[in-house]
């Protein structure tokens, strides 16, 4: 009897482990997806070539956020978590943790360096981490820092509730220069050819931001800007096109790289994000949980995800 009870209760206790574990669907290691990061209901959805969702993971914690990490992992990020978490696409498991403390606003990897960054707006800090996670270097910055970007061997880093660009080493986190920018500013792009730097933002007060400012790179100094009201904070840039959302008015704008405007429609409601996606250009309205597939200025497909569509992440496999 008692050696009964001792086996009912080791299967009662690997249940409940089994429960515990942060498991979600497997991502075939060789598929192409575009996933929207959903943040009113948290959960990630993952749509195939095909344009066809194949997999949602249902979060268990308020992410707010993501970055790939090489092509096998996603960083998951929240803001009011004490944590970070490294998932293994394959496995839909966690492969490891990063202790952040609250205040997370924003994790970019960079493949040529193997270099995660992670910003965060209650230390106003960037740290720096190997690709396991490692901590390699940390740097205090302006007043929360947000959108990053890399470019060589400079880190640009906004920061949002403040009149500065920072630019870091993008190794040892070293403040290497510091731009003018308007305050609330937020997305941006850079093009490696015209050595610009452009950069959206919401605006500040009750004063709608409906510009892009271009600045050059190498002087940090502003060069022009692009009337693209109203907000615009989202950037895909394809050779010599970049494609610009504004969640103002819920636009989308085509631009050439020399400012000229080529197109503009309004597509979904309250667009955050845009990326490329095989021979699309996609566009997350976060209003209407609906992803849009555009070619030739046409919608060709719309997915539905989940409510709050606030990011895209694109993983294109070679065949």
């Amino acid at each position: 009897m008692r050696k009964r009870i001792t086996v009912i209760l080791l299967f009662v206790l690997l249940l409940l482990f089994g429960c515990g574990k942060d498991a979600y669907p497997a991502i075939p290691a060789d598929s192409s997806f575009i996933a929207a990061v959903n943040i009113q209901q948290p959960s990630v959805t993952f749509v195939n070539k095909d344009l066809k969702v194949f997999a949602t993971w249902q979060l268990e914690k308020a992410y707010t956020g993501a970055t790939l990490i090489g092509q096998q992992y996603l960083l998951l990020y929240g803001n009011q978590l004490e944590s970070a978490d490294v998932y293994n696409l394959s496995t839909g498991e966690v492969a490891y943790s990063i202790a952040t403390g609250v205040g997370v606003t924003n994790a970019i990897y960079a493949p040529n360096k193997k270099i995660l960054y992670i910003s965060n707006g209650k230390t106003n800090r960037v740290t720096a981490y190997t690709n396991q996670g490692e901590q390699i270097a940390e740097q205090k910055v302006g007043n929360y820092p947000m959108s990053m970007v890399t470019q060589g061997q400079n880190l640009y880093v906004v920061n949002y509730k403040d009149t500065k660009l920072s630019v870091l080493d993008a190794e040892s986190l070293e403040v290497k220069d510091k731009w003018q920018i308007p305050k609330s500013s937020h997305g941006m792009i850079i093009l490696e050819k015209r050595k610009e730097l452009w950069l959206g933002g919401h605006g500040a007060g009750m004063k709608p931001n409906t510009t892009v400012d271009i600045f050059d790179i190498n002087k940090g100094l502003k060069d022009r800007e692009l009337s693209l009201p109203m907000m615009p904070i989202g950037f895909a840039i394809d050779d010599d096109r970049i494609y610009v959302v504004s969640h103002g008015q819920s636009q989308l704008y085509e631009v050439n790289d020399e400012g000229h405007v080529l197109s503009a429609q309004e597509i979904g409601a309250n667009p955050f994000a845009v990326q490329l996606f095989e021979q699309y250009v996609v566009v997350a309205g976060y209003d209407d949980q609906t992803l849009y597939f555009m070619k030739n200025n046409d919608v060709t497909k719309k997915v539905k995800v989940d409510k709050g569509p606030f990011q895209l992440i694109v993983r294109e496999m070679s065949e």
